[in-house]
């Protein structure tokens, strides 16, 4: 499965954005070089998905809004609108049974497990995967 650029890009933005203090777009694009148009429409998906909250100011910038731990990659996938979030089964396309396609259950397992995978990576974890991959 391949990760989309959206999911990449938000990732690597949620990883530059603090627990306690703020950090401006300019700078997490800075970062971890993003294309600040882009990362800036991600950045308003992810604070209507309720992860980040957003400040006005000199010191404004962009904060979690909740604990690392509580946000999965499932949430980050869900708020970027991510395609790559769900299996596809081929369901309505040309050649589709639909419910009579014995393979139904079979792609409906596999997406279930997938989601809870996505669900098992929490930002902290990815951010500990990220910092070990750096050192």
């Amino acid at each position: 499965m391949a990760v989309s650029t959206r999911t990449e890009y938000a990732l690597r933005a949620l990883l530059e954005i603090p627990a306690k203090s703020s950090v401006s777009a300019n700078l997490i694009c800075e970062r971890q070089q993003l294309p600040k148009k882009y990362v800036e429409h991600l950045l308003r998906a992810l604070k209507k998905a309720g992860l980040i909250a957003s400040s006005h100011g000199s010191r404004g910038g962009y904060t979690l809004a909740r604990p690392a731990g509580q946000i999965s990659l499932y949430d980050i996938m869900k708020a970027v609108k991510d395609r790559n979030l769900e299996l596809d089964c081929g369901m309505g396309k040309q050649f589709c049974l639909g419910d009579d396609c014995t393979l139904q259950p079979l792609f409906s397992d596999l997406a279930a497990r997938q989601r809870d995978l996505f669900r098992k990576y929490s930002l902290s974890r990815i951010a500990k995967i990220f910092k070990q991959e750096k050192e």
